[in-house]
């Protein structure tokens, strides 16, 4: 994120005696790809009360959200629809109660987890969103204090691995519109995968059959289609937009072939692809050709393909250290207290079975990741 600010850890619960904050060198509580099954929470919980601590509890929670408010004179018609992805709850009891400051924590994500997001359609009064909150609540021996508990955000990001590019392939045979004789023939390269950031190519070749077309200008596209549903009515809104173009003027055509290669670079803010319950986002690369020489009218020759944009990192780019992997739970105190056990009877997971993943994550890049940490 580009302003500091947004790296502020968001309240949804305050406590002036206790507080969350990152590691240092680090301004989020995620670690790892989330996805992966080496993907954690890592921070610290800050107690500033001077009563002994007995136990803690953290609190896990993401949701699918689809909400709508509509006005209509004196009517207000709200629709809130809730889908729980994962509701996870860990308590850590010590043997003995003791004063506790900084209390480190590393909570374990389960792997089938997508990154936060929330739109907003303003002209509708529709709200979509993915949500994760972290609650802690530290329970003390002292009759007038009895517990402190505080809740924050906790914004995740997913990040796919790729050690190649991947293509797919699009081709077939343009007609003139009218008379339906073969005008061209066409071959696309389509990215599968478009990474945030990045500049994408697309390599073209068009063979003319017939050599009276002309292609005057060649616009690539990448196109954001939202779908946000609701139970109630059955309600759905949906919301097309470019996110982002450039126009290309044609090579140079040699032996009736034009072989090119279109470039364009993919924003650092879009939301990544998403397929649940209420929420859907896609995307589609558009390519579009204008044409002349077709009974001496302009033309257009139009295809799009469906692409995944994702937050993608090369496989030697994003790498971290998590210590004691061999632990089997999901919650666990790696400092200072390493005697003192969760209560595994007391963990419970939800994971709803509706929810479907995203994106897919190359295993191959996945073996080789642990391999090398």
């Amino acid at each position: 994120m580009d302003d500091e600010n947004d790296n502020k850890i968001s309240y949804v619960k305050k406590d002036n005696n206790l507080s969350f904050s990152y590691e240092d060198d680090y301004n989020t509580l995620q670690r790892g790809e989330l996805g992966l099954s080496y993907s954690y929470l890592v921070g610290n919980l800050n107690y500033n009360g001077s009563s002994i601590v007995s136990s803690i509890d953290f609190y896990f929670k993401g949701i699918e959200q689809a909400r709508h408010i509509e006005m209509g004179g004196r009517t207000i018609i709200n629709q809130n629809n809730v889908h729980k992805l994962i509701e996870k709850h860990s308590k850590i009891n010590f043997k003995e109660p003791k004063q506790i400051k900084i209390y480190f924590f590393k909570f374990q994500l389960p792997s089938n987890l997508s990154s936060s997001f929330h739109i907003a359609d303003k002209s509708n009064n529709v709200i979509g969103q993915i949500n994760y909150t972290l609650r802690a609540t530290i329970h003390t021996t002292s009759k007038l204090h009895p517990r402190y508990s505080v809740e924050i955000n906790c914004p995740l990001e997913q990040i796919l691995f790729r050690n190649h590019i991947t293509y797919i392939p699009v081709e077939g045979t343009h007609n003139d519109p009218r008379r339906k004789e073969p005008l061209f023939r066409y071959s696309f390269q389509i990215p599968e995968y478009l990474g945030l950031g990045e500049t994408i190519s697309v390599p073209i070749k068009i063979t003319f059959i017939n050599t009276e077309i002309k292609i005057v200008r060649i616009e690539i596209a990448l196109k954001k289609v939202t779908e946000i549903r609701f139970e109630k009515d059955e309600t759905s809104f949906k919301n097309k937009q470019k996110c982002c173009s450039a126009l290309k003027a044609p090579s140079q055509i040699t032996n009736n072939e034009l072989c090119q290669k279109l470039s364009l670079l993919i924003p650092n803010n879009l939301h990544t692809n998403y397929s649940g319950i209420f929420i859907n986002i896609h995307y589609r690369l558009c390519i579009n050709f204008l044409l002349t020489g077709i009974d001496d009218t302009d033309s257009d020759f139009y295809k799009e393909k469906p692409v995944i944009v994702a937050n993608i990192k090369g496989q030697n780019d994003f790498s971290i250290s998590l210590n004691d992997r061999s632990s089997e739970s999901d919650l666990y105190i790696s400092r200072p207290h390493s005697t003192d056990r969760i209560n595994e009877n007391n963990d419970q997971e939800l994971s709803v079975p509706g929810h479907k993943r995203s994106l897919s994550i190359s295993r191959n890049s996945t073996s080789s990741n642990r391999g090398n940490q």
